[in-house]
């Protein structure tokens, strides 16, 4: 059995995500179905499709960290 990295499986979870119609709140049903698919596949000899990284930083599942406003200062 091959090993599957997490990014493999974000990946993957990301199209589940979308196929599904992008809903919000089922994101650990779509990385459990995308597991559980990977492991299947993996089970049965399926070569895994070696991709580059993704060009989208909404697959990452970091925070994001929005810059601070700037505060204005007021001259007289």
């Amino acid at each position: 059995m091959t090993d599957i990295s997490e990014d493999d499986i974000r990946k993957r979870a990301y199209a589940v995500w979308e196929a599904s119609g992008c809903p919000q709140g089922s994101h650990e049903e779509h990385w459990m179905t995308a597991l559980q698919q990977l492991k299947e596949e993996a089970a049965a000899g399926i070569p895994q499709k070696t991709t580059r990284g993704s060009k989208l930083s909404v697959v990452k599942n970091e925070p994001v960290n929005a810059p601070a406003p700037k505060k204005r200062t007021r001259t007289v």
